[in-house]
């Protein structure tokens, strides 16, 4: 939990009286490996709070997987279109691992938002981050090669280790044989 509760008071600025009803607001949810937390093409209608474990963001497109993110022990994010929007899901959420989740529907957390300045902070300060990965991840797409987008989550990530290189390699952009090719590569 002192993961999680670090990350709600770095981005909420709140006080142990705040972050406290926050967590009040939370469900804790455990998901097995393999539980979907949101599918494509359903709408997304929550806000995750990974206390533990890992889920995956990824995408179905011609017959193939793409790997978008890797949310880990202390993260806190939705599927942004689909939970702003109310419009069908653009990825799928799965747990990849046993993991403890706790969650907040966008109605209660709309309520909440309202009323506590600290977690309407929350929500806006993991909304900037997000977009500011998101940012860094199109500009590696668009000016960098694939050793460099390996380097990059080599040096930002602690991926490598604890993933398959299949996931790593789809979020880079690159085959699993381009991505064995970049690492055999001592530069």
């Amino acid at each position: 939990m002192k993961q999680l509760e670090s990350e709600i008071k770095r981005l909420s600025g709140g006080t142990e009286l705040e972050i406290k009803e926050i967590y009040d607001n939370l469900t804790l949810t455990v998901f097995e490996k393999g539980d979907f937390l949101v599918k494509q093409g359903n709408i997304c209608n929550q806000y995750f709070f990974v206390e533990s474990g890992t889920l995956r963001l990824y995408y179905w497109k011609a017959d193939k997987e793409f790997t978008v993110w890797l949310g880990q022990e202390g993260q806190i994010f939705t599927e942004l279109d689909s939970y702003l929007n109310q419009r069908p899901a653009l990825v799928s959420i799965e747990s990849l691992e046993n993991s403890l989740v706790y969650r907040i529907t966008k109605e209660k957390s709309d309520k909440l938002a309202l009323k506590s300045v600290a977690y309407n902070t929350l929500l806006r300060r993991t909304v900037e981050e997000a977009f500011a990965n998101m940012s860094r991840n199109i500009i590696s797409f668009q000016s960098e090669d694939a050793k460099e987008r390996f380097r990059r989550v080599e040096q930002e990530k602690n991926w490598l280790e604890k993933y398959p290189l299949k996931y790593i390699s789809s979020f880079i952009g690159v085959t699993q044989s381009s991505l064995s090719r970049v690492r055999a590569k001592k530069d």
